[in-house]
C-alpha cells in the first residue's frame, strides 16, 4: 500500500521547517518570526496583533509574545491607531524591511533547490493543488457542524 498523502505532506512540513530553521537560524529568525514578518510586509495597511493572531490561528498571547520578540529585536514597531488608541499598529521596522529581504533571499535559494527536480509547469500545479487543498480546509472549518440524528 503507498504512502498515505497526509503522510507525505507531514514529511514534506517537517523536512521544510528543519531546513527553515538552519537556514534562518543565521539571522537570528526562526520560521514562524519569518512569516510574521512576511505576513506584515505584505501588508500596506498596518495590521494589529488581534488581526495577525486570528490569521495564525495563534492566541493573542501568543502572538503578542511573537511580536514583542521581533519588536526586542527591532524588526517591528508598534504605533497607536489615530482612531482607536486601544488599537495597536504593526508595521516593519526599515531594520526589518532589510532582515527580511535577507531572509527572502535565502529562502529563495532554498526553495530553488527543494523545486529543482520540478518542471516549470509541475511548479505551477503543486502551487495550485496546496492552494486547492487550503481552500478545502478553509471551507470545512467555514461549515456548520450537522445535527446527530
Amino acid at each position: 500500500m503507498p504512502a498515505r498523502t497526509i503522510y507525505l505532506i507531514k514529511r514534506l512540513e517537517t523536512e521544510v521547517t528543519a531546513n527553515m530553521i538552519k537556514i534562518l537560524g543565521a539571522y537570528d529568525i526562526t520560521p514562524s518570526q519569518f512569516i510574521i514578518l512576511n505576513f506584515v510586509g505584505d501588508n500596506e495597511t498596518d495590521l494589529s496583533s488581534a488581526q495577525l493572531s486570528r490569521r495564525f490561528l495563534m492566541t493573542p498571547q501568543s502572538m503578542n509574545e511573537v511580536v514583542t520578540t521581533l519588536q526586542r529585536k527591532d524588526l517591528l514597531e508598534r504605533n497607536t491607531d489615530p482612531n482607536h488608541k486601544r488599537i495597536l499598529r504593526i508595521t516593519l521596522t526599515d531594520k526589518g524591511k532589510e532582515v527580511l529581504e535577507i531572509c527572502n533571499a535565502a529562502m529563495d535559494v532554498f526553495e530553488e533547490k527543494l523545486l529543482k527536480k520540478l518542471k516549470v509547469k509541475e511548479k505551477e500545479v503543486f502551487r495550485g493543488s496546496i492552494g486547492k487543498i487550503l481552500g478545502n480546509i478553509k471551507e470545512e472549518g467555514e461549515e456548520k457542524p450537522k445535527a446527530a440524528k
